[in-house]
């Protein structure tokens, strides 16, 4: 696991068809039981960092029977509420990609520093009718 360029974002976790690697729904922490580890290979094609590489063994005994932590951070919080939301890693590659979008200029890149309800906030505030075109049928 290269810890460098892992930023928490969980995609191996929903992937793991066994739960073998695994969250901690109160911190971003990213967890490992070896014994339910198939070596399926799906937590390696789904990290969109190319973080995971699998290594073949067999760990037996009451090693295989613990969960190790394989990645752990700091919580990145809101700006605007201060709620834990994320990783500060995983913020600060979510606005370096989206630094040259559009869509994603100004005002929409300070939202990305938000937890998702402050976000729908912001942008109400700042545009009042930015749904005002929708439809309900």
């Amino acid at each position: 696991m290269n810890t460098a360029s892992c930023t928490l974002c969980m995609a191996c976790v929903g992937a793991c068809p066994t739960q073998a690697l695994r969250d901690n729904p109160e911190r971003p922490v990213l967890g490992f039981l070896e014994r339910n580890c198939v070596q399926c290979g799906l937590c390696e094609k789904t990290c969109p960092e190319d973080a995971i590489t699998l290594v073949p063994r067999l760990l037996t005994g009451e090693a295989a029977r613990r969960t190790v932590t394989l990645n752990e951070a700091q919580p990145f919080h809101c700006v605007r509420c201060a709620k834990p939301f994320g990783t500060a890693q995983m913020v600060e590659s979510m606005l370096v990609r989206l630094a040259g979008h559009p869509a994603f200029a100004g005002a929409a890149a300070e939202r990305l520093k938000m937890c998702p309800d402050c976000r729908v906030v912001d942008m109400m505030e700042r545009d009042p009718g930015a749904i005002s075109g929708a439809t309900l049928r």
